[in-house]
């Protein structure tokens, strides 16, 4: 729905200005004077064109962005502002850069008579269900600005935990590249100028060297083919992963791995005990809260054993309890929950729990990437050395041949 830009006076005469998504300018007009606004103007096309080039692909907004959006409607709040003028101010702000148009549309909609929550919602892929609950219970008592500086510190926290995430697997899945890419040159230019020499004197190879002559000859003489295979198994690749029910399938399988349930295990210890204590300690009812944390679990992974113990707990089971007949989380962190629902204290122990686990994570991923970057350049190293060793080995026979 495309944004359109107004000019208009309000009831003591003042000038506003602002922005309405509308399917065309007539029903923005209706809208101002639903408003008790005066139209001066006329209504023009927001700069950018229709809603669906400013939410396309190649401008969809990042969590990022979402977050200094948070930060900044906070500190406004804080500093008086009331929320229609903080979002004026936001969509003006080109630090928001791709997040503006939501903006903007999110406050025509909060002029129209929505509540902040209900115009989020419009927005879902952005602002999930967490960050609307608390909104919603941030509106009621009025303390929105607490709310918002809350939301945009665990946010801020967990983007955070998110790329130490993504550099862990990224430095070995760099090296692991890299040595391939090393082994596939290996392969394909140096191997084939020894491979006809060796043929020629009739050499002897022994059957390890052999293979990779087989190999090397192989890629050689059908490298198109081989191109066009691996183009298709990317796109193929890509097509099911694109499928939501195949990429929980794929990270249920990763998460079972020896070495990487730990990780997991830490990782969604930290994220539910850290949003447990977030909603809890914002007002958040047990019951909404777990409901709203089955929807977030299932991004890591699969989510059954969250949905039983929320269905426990409605049916009258301890938290902790719910959490330990599931195996839901391991039994320190159950321990530490349970002290917290017999002294009231569970938000906080919560959070305490979380830090614990979060400190965990970082140890084990430091010891992950020391130990998987050397480790990756020692095979590549052991590989490719043996095979120029059998070369070398190879072509000296060769030399005492000829001699």
């Amino acid at each position: 729905m495309p944004n359109y830009r107004y000019r208009a006076l309000n009831a003591n005469g003042e000038l506003v200005s602002g922005a309405i998504a509308a399917p065309a300018p007539g029903d923005v007009a209706q809208r101002i004077e639903r408003l008790g606004l005066v139209l001066v103007d006329n209504v023009t096309l927001e700069e950018g064109g229709s809603g669906r080039s400013a939410f396309s692909v190649f401008n969809k907004p990042k969590p990022a962005d979402v977050t200094i959006f948070t930060a900044d409607l906070a500190l406004l709040l804080r500093a008086g502002a009331r929320i229609n003028d903080g979002l004026e101010l936001l969509a003006a702000d080109r630090d928001l850069g791709r997040l503006r148009p939501v903006v903007a549309d999110i406050r025509s909609r909060v002029l129209a008579g929505e509540s902040f929550a209900e115009a989020l919602l419009r927005h879902g892929t952005l602002f999930p269900p967490m960050y609307v609950a608390l909104v919603r219970v941030g509106e009621a008592s009025g303390s929105l600005d607490q709310v918002l500086e809350v939301l945009a510190n665990e946010r801020t926290r967990t983007e955070a935990l998110k790329r130490k995430l993504g550099d862990a697997m990224r430095y070995p899945v760099f090296v692991l590249g890299a040595a391939c890419c090393v082994l596939l040159f290996f392969l394909t230019f140096v191997l084939p100028q020894f491979a006809s020499v060796l043929q020629d004197f009739g050499a002897k190879v022994d059957p390890m060297i052999l293979v990779f002559l087989n190999m090397s000859t192989f890629l050689h003489d059908n490298s198109d083919a081989v191109l066009a295979g691996l183009a298709a198994t990317i796109a193929a690749l890509w097509l099911l992963l694109r499928q939501e029910r195949v990429r929980h399938g794929i990270t249920g399988a990763i998460t079972r791995l020896p070495a990487i349930r730990g990780i997991v295990s830490s990782y969604r210890t930290a994220l539910f005990c850290r949003n447990l204590g977030v909603l809890l300690g914002s007002g958040v009812n047990l019951t909404t809260t777990l409901r709203i944390l089955v929807d977030m679990m299932e991004t890591a992974g699969p989510s059954t054993v969250w949905s039983e113990a929320a269905d426990r707990v409605r049916h009258g089971t301890k938290l902790s309890d719910a959490l330990a007949e599931t195996d839901a989380l391991p039994a320190m962190a159950v321990r530490m929950l349970r002290l917290g629902d017999e002294t009231g204290q569970l938000p906080m122990l919560s959070g305490r729990v979380a830090d614990f686990y979060e400190a965990k994570l970082q140890r084990t991923l430091d010891r992950a990437v020391g130990i998987a970057g050397p480790a990756a350049i020692i095979v590549i190293s052991v590989v490719v050395g043996g095979l120029i060793v059998s070369v070398m080995t190879a072509l000296m026979s060769v030399s005492q041949i000829v001699g």
